[in-house]
């Protein structure tokens, strides 16, 4: 089922992308999240008040042409039956809990962690840690890792990159480990580049 999911959203992630309601989300958190409006939210899905509820599918507006990180070409694209995705879709769903490190609740960093441990590959703890102790990606590969900043200068998100535009990550947003579209201004805004997993880079 969540291979299913998956296959339909990096289909169409970049014609027509889409957010799922997650408990505390509003209209406005949605359109601030990616740079939006509430009036156009509306329109789009034909909303006649600001009542949403959990677990809604939303279109959201095309991804503009904003540069965002250089992707690899689909020769590069992700593969659904690599060691690397199917760890990944094991954690999908799991509850964000900040600080956390378990198959029951996780941060950003613990996710990335368990994803490359399950492959025999050791990473630092923190997305700090992470992004100093690994070298640069000019282009994305899926593997690599993704880090942004939303509280400031110094890196404080992580996510995996799977191909295609899209990346996994547990979501403090969200409240959970979900995959998301880097053209989204939210992330385009918060990027500060990617790392690549060496032991990771070169496909099974």
């Amino acid at each position: 089922m969540r291979k299913a999911v998956l296959v339909l959203f990096l289909g169409f992630a970049l014609a027509q992308p889409t957010h799922t309601v997650a408990p505390g989300d509003t209209l406005f958190s949605i359109a601030r999240r990616y740079g939006t409006t509430v009036e156009e939210l509306m329109r789009l899905n034909g909303l006649e008040s600001f009542l949403i509820q959990v677990g809604q599918v939303l279109k959201l507006p095309a991804p503009s042409s904003q540069e965002g990180p250089l992707q690899e070409p689909k020769a590069e694209d992700f593969d659904l039956e690599s060691p690397l995705v199917k760890a990944v879709f094991r954690y999908l769903g799991v509850p964000y809990k900040y600080g956390a490190g378990s198959p029951l609740s996780l941060d950003c960093s613990a996710f990335v962690a368990q994803v490359y441990a399950e492959l025999g590959v050791a990473l630092p703890r923190t997305s700090r840690e992470q992004y100093r102790a690994l070298p640069a990606a000019d282009t994305l590969r899926p593997g690599d890792l993704v880090f942004f900043s939303f509280g400031g200068k110094d890196v404080d998100h992580v996510g995996i990159y799977l191909g295609r535009g899209v990346f996994a990550h547990a979501s403090s947003y969200g409240s959970r480990v979900v995959i998301e579209s880097l053209d989204a201004p939210f992330y385009k805004k918060a990027y500060r580049g990617a790392r690549r997993v060496l032991q990771e880079a070169k496909r099974p």
